[in-house]
């Protein structure tokens, strides 16, 4: 019998360009608002920001802009993902995301991609 894992992808643009932890949390909270749009769960959300993942995972108070995004991060997540996990992988592990992220750099505009795997 074969598994197939099914990935659904958008890519945004982002402006003005701001620090990568920042940029990255800004993404989570983009990824968890579309997820939460299309009814979806649960979910594991893997991201190659570690900053971002131990920020997230922290229970310590930062008032900074990214500090505001990972609160607000955590308040969409624990309203609408039980069950679910935000997790830190190695960026050699997410290759296909690498992939998507160098598209989004030929788009001003954002794009929904189906990915299957076998």
């Amino acid at each position: 019998m074969t598994h197939e894992l099914f990935v659904l992808a958008k890519t945004e643009w982002f402006a003005p360009v701001c620090e990568v932890h920042v940029d990255k949390a800004l993404r989570l909270l983009s990824t968890l608002e579309w997820v939460h749009q299309l009814h979806l769960g649960p979910i594991d959300f893997e991201l190659d920001a570690k900053k971002v993942v131990n920020s997230f995972s922290s229970a310590h108070q930062d008032v900074t802009e990214f500090g505001m995004i990972i609160h607000n991060c955590k308040t969409i997540f624990k309203q609408y993902y039980i069950n679910s996990r935000v997790e830190f992988v190695k960026r050699q592990t997410n290759e296909t995301i690498h992939d998507l992220t160098k598209e989004t750099t030929f788009s001003t505009s954002f794009r929904i991609l189906t990915i299957y795997f076998s």
